[in-house]
């Protein structure tokens, strides 16, 4: 992989997954307040992202009216945050999205996300084999009729790849220049631990590998869209991706979701220690204020491109 000195100068925009889950368990049950002054202590922190999750424990209608509160009480203070959600319950990838629109429509939809390509995670039977499986994820089909309210409601989105094939779907529209500028592709690797399958480490996915990376990034290219690292399952600060992202032009997730156990080290402070290491390196890192323009500058130039040869 090439890269330019522009792509090593480009702020870093840091993403923070907020809000604690533990393997086989559902999460930590907050109040709005609570989830509103935690995200904003990550923004002030250096996140140009924060991802939050409502109340797991609501029904569906109370648990739109929280996300949609929850945004509300980010945007007050951070207008130009860039925020999204979590699913609503539901195995159906329809049902899971049924917060969108409402949010869209209340004003405060500033991003989505959702997971192009089929995952098919392990699940281990009494004798620790993977001989079981829940699969998640979007088909092209239904990934595409996002990208088409991504438009409609004029937000990015943020791309999950759990598995390497979802990215022939994200370079084909990327090429065709179909993504809403700020839309960024983010690269899930595999830590130790997953839902449902305790003790059997990772059942999906690639390893938290610079060589894994290189797979993934040889796949998006010519797709003009910016990319961000994470581990699920672990803590991708004890991994070599953060340095390597930093110095490569990519992004970088953090936060007490992923690692999927309590680690003992708060949102604030991961983002501070992903801070440290990109003044180290040089980069600058992006507020929640310019983190939208960061992202939406290689898609652009993207469209631009097209433009010109039409």
């Amino acid at each position: 992989m090439s890269v330019t000195n522009e792509q090593q100068l480009r702020p870093l925009v840091i993403e923070t997954a907020m809000s604690g889950v533990i393997t086989n368990a559902g999460g930590e049950q907050l109040n709005t307040q609570s989830i509103v002054d935690e995200a904003k202590a990550c923004i002030a922190a250096g996140s140009g992202i924060v991802h939050a999750h409502h109340d797991l424990s609501l029904g569906l209608d109370a648990a739109i009216e929280q996300c949609i509160a929850i945004n509300q009480g980010i945007l007050a203070e951070h207008p130009d945050a860039l925020l999204y959600p979590a699913y609503m319950s539901g195995f159906e990838f329809e049902e899971q999205h049924r917060h969108i629109r409402p949010m869209f429509e209340a004003g405060v939809l500033t991003m989505f996300g959702f997971d192009p390509g089929r995952k098919n995670g392990g699940r281990a039977d009494e004798n620790g084999l993977l001989t079981k499986s829940v699969t998640t994820g979007a088909t092209f089909q239904d990934a595409t009729a996002m990208i088409e309210q991504s438009h409609e409601f004029g937000v990015p989105c943020s791309l999950g790849i759990f598995e390497p094939g979802g990215l022939r779907w994200v370079k084909s529209l990327g090429q065709a220049g179909k993504f809403v500028p700020g839309t960024v592709v983010k690269f899930y690797f595999a830590g130790n631990a997953s839902w449902g399958a305790k003790g059997v480490g990772p059942t999906w996915g690639l390893p938290p590998t610079k060589e894994a990376l290189e797979i993934y990034l040889s796949l998006i290219e010519g797709s003009g869209l910016p990319w961000m690292v994470s581990v699920l399952g672990g803590s991708i600060l004890d991994t070599d991706l953060v340095q390597y992202a930093i110095e490569n032009g990519g992004h970088v997730r953090v936060g007490i979701e992923d690692p999927l156990r309590d680690t003992g080290v708060s949102n604030v402070e991961m983002i501070q220690r992903v801070i440290s290491m990109a003044h180290a390196a040089g980069r600058p890192v992006a507020s929640s204020r310019e983190a939208l323009a960061v992202l939406s500058e290689s898609t652009i130039s993207q469209l631009e491109a097209l433009a010109s040869i039409s």
